[in-house]
């Protein structure tokens, strides 16, 4: 998949592949469920309280080694937080429907294909699979969470395709580079040689722009099959 997801899409696609959601439940059981145990429902499909803690204690981390842990946040912080991360929840199990609905599929190979590069990532087998049981995770459910990761990919590539950076627009993002170098009173480097990275910074924001029109167009028209239950 050559796009690159950052910013809220981002979270929303590791809640896919790391939260461990891989109880495929029917809408009918869901349904049944105690109400306590879940904070929203998205046509039906239930976002467990137990999903929803994992991964604002996920986000929480995340922010503390940037230097605002959670005891540093006023009520108004937390209580952002906490809604943000509930929305992105929904906008994943949202994605994820709509493209199912598209009739998006994956095929095995694919799914091989990005495990096995995960598995890269690891010295051996043996520290991939202790990476797995410290998640509470199966190989299996990582490769089920994988294809739903790769069929939010391929939806979005089939909704907004290929984007392009211009010459004036890597300019303006090396003039805002520039100054915030000359800012911090550090030399910045020339234009040639760091551009490759200012172009796929443009692209990057051009699609995470197009990406949350998209999500926020699906909201709209989803609006009645979202239920918050608690946030």
């Amino acid at each position: 998949m050559k796009r690159i997801l950052t910013g809220i899409l981002l979270l929303s696609i590791a809640v896919l592949v790391l939260g461990a959601c891989s109880n495929d439940s029917s809408k009918e059981n869901t349904e049944k469920e105690n109400k306590e145990d879940l904070v929203a429902t998205v046509d039906g499909e239930g976002i467990s309280k137990q999903q929803y803690e994992r991964e604002l204690e996920a986000m929480k981390a995340t922010y503390e080694q940037q230097g605002m842990p959670e005891d540093q946040m006023d009520s108004k912080m937390k209580e952002e937080l906490e809604k943000s991360v509930l929305d992105q929840m929904i906008n994943a199990e949202l994605l994820l429907q709509t493209a199912e609905k598209d009739g998006i599929s994956i095929e095995e190979k694919e799914i091989d294909e990005e495990l096995k590069n995960i598995k890269g990532n690891f010295e051996d087998e043996k520290q991939f699979e202790e990476a797995l049981k410290k998640n509470e995770m199966t190989e299996k459910d990582l490769k089920d969470q994988l294809k739903k990761q790769l069929a939010v990919n391929k939806y979005l590539d089939s909704k907004i395709g290929e984007v392009e950076a211009t010459d004036e627009e890597i300019q303006a993002m090396y003039d805002q580079y520039k100054q915030l170098a000359q800012a911090q009173e550090q030399e910045p480097e020339a234009l040639e040689k760091i551009k490759p990275q200012l172009e796929q910074q443009v692209l990057s924001e051009k699609e995470n722009e197009q990406i949350s029109k998209l999500i926020e167009d699906l909201r709209k028209e989803n609006e009645d099959k979202i239920k918050i239950i608690k946030a």
